[in-house]
């Protein structure tokens, strides 16, 4: 398994946290295995849904939550590591940064609604 960090604010106080994750390759070892099918095990697929950004200038939802604020807006000149918006998962706020230096294109989420783990958030070009 990979470790992850990830920053999260609990009471005003900011926490860095690091999580396991599922090595990448073994993701598309895992894809490729439902890609490579043949017809005649063919079948129900009993495998998670994965949503794979191909992209880096997707902002994607790293846990489910609801939006509680949106902090930037459409437009804007934005570093990486700026803070975009900001989520609420298990009464912990957990602040969504963008992946890399530009312009805010799209903002595609609004303030109080749930979104699911992967959803696209923002769009930075």
């Amino acid at each position: 398994m990979a470790k992850k960090k990830f920053r999260v604010t609990i009471d005003d106080e900011i926490l860095e946290v690091e999580v396991e994750v599922e090595e990448p390759r073994s993701i598309i070892n895992s894809i490729k295995r439902i890609l490579y099918r043949t017809e005649e095990r063919a079948g129900p697929i009993n495998a998670p849904i994965l949503k794979v950004s191909l992209s880096k200038n997707e902002v994607r939802a790293p846990l489910p939550g609801r939006v509680i604020s949106i902090d930037r807006k459409v437009g804007d000149q934005i570093k990486q590591g700026d803070v975009i918006l900001t989520l609420e998962s298990m009464k912990t706020r957990v602040e969504i940064r963008s992946p890399i230096s530009g312009t805010l294109r799209r903002i595609l989420v609004k303030e109080g609604q749930v979104v699911k783990q992967g959803d696209l958030l923002a769009i930075v070009k």
